[in-house]
């Protein structure tokens, strides 16, 4: 007689026991995976910052001086004046020979056009990667008028209304006061950038390793009824007439307005909070390009407090030439 050999199968409790185990793993698995993701998007973020670090220097020293934070009049930004040492010169011949308007309504060519105001939009709106963290998941576009208000204004009516974003604003120092256009009796604000700035490494006083050139901002966002991050974007400043204006280039390190501050209230037209401030998606802080060359990821818990009184080091990190000992930072 022949003996019939069974195959034995897997039983139905076993079977949950492997999928429980397969899941847990899963779970165990997921956020390591996530957090390496993170590590290696927070690495290309600070490799974008020593790019335009090193595009910085290389303006300098063939200008003898670090590009303004914005052209009065024209509005073009510290960002657009270097994009031939990023590797877009051919993006920034483009723009020299657009179409525009010039602070009277007279059509004007390229850099001597006010930068809103160019005929072609797309070039206006060119993605440039060094620009923009990649942690950031928001839309590659700002679009005005946006929600809150803000819009494109002073001079000559805009031809283009949306503007690719950036992640990086310049640093125009620590403190600014909403609906005051930053700048001092001799032109300049007290940071690395602003109008019409010029600013030459023997400015800083400070010590390049001590100073802010360019800070993370990140996208806004709501999160749990608290408003964070702002509008960035490369080409420049929206308008010379507001805080508003102006933070679309720029960035204040004021007393008040820290790393990743949450506004219980959404910017608006009066308050600039926290809009105008650095901030990043990346957790515990962002990151900033010192003058040296140097990226530091500055800690949201870094000591502050208003410019000149104990603690001020968040504050002091912002300006070139206050004086002011720093803690640890």
């Amino acid at each position: 007689m022949k003996r019939v050999h069974t195959v034995r199968g897997f039983t139905l409790i076993e079977l949950l026991v492997v999928i429980a185990i397969i899941a847990v793993l899963v779970a165990l698995l997921l956020p390591a995976v996530q957090q390496a993701r993170e590590a290696a998007r927070r690495a290309s973020c600070k490799s974008n910052l020593k790019q335009i670090g090193l595009a910085l220097h290389n303006y300098h020293e063939q200008s003898n001086t670090l590009p303004p934070g914005w052209i009065g009049g024209n509005r073009w930004g510290w960002a657009a004046q270097i994009l031939p040492q990023i590797d877009q010169m051919p993006l920034y011949n483009f723009l020299g020979k657009t179409i525009g308007q010039n602070t009277s309504g007279a059509a004007a060519q390229g850099w001597n056009a006010v930068m809103p105001t160019l005929v072609m939009p797309s070039a206006l709106q060119t993605k440039i990667p060094v620009f923009q963290c990649p942690s950031d998941s928001a839309q590659p576009l700002i679009t005005f008028p946006l929600t809150n208000g803000y819009t494109i204004s002073g001079g000559p009516t805009p031809n283009t209304t949306s503007f690719s974003r950036s992640n990086y604003a310049g640093v125009v120092g620590s403190a600014v006061n909403p609906g005051v256009i930053p700048t001092t009796s001799n032109g300049y604000g007290p940071g690395a950038f602003s109008q019409n700035s010029y600013r030459n490494f023997r400015d800083f006083t400070d010590g390049l390793s001590n100073t802010f050139l360019v800070g993370e901002r990140r996208s806004p966002a709501l999160q749990g009824g608290y408003y964070t991050g702002g509008d960035t974007f490369w080409s420049g400043a929206g308008d010379e007439v507001s805080i508003e204006g102006v933070a679309l280039c720029v960035g204040d390190c004021s007393y008040g307005n820290g790393i990743d501050f949450h506004a219980p209230v959404a910017p608006n037209l009066t308050s600039r909070v926290p809009y105008s401030g650095f901030s990043s998606t990346h957790t515990g802080g962002a990151q900033f390009l010192m003058g040296d060359g140097a990226v530091r990821f500055i800690n949201d818990s870094i000591s502050q407090a208003a410019i000149g009184f104990p603690g001020c080091t968040y504050q002091a990190l912002a300006n070139v030439n206050d004086g002011m000992t720093l803690g640890d930072f």
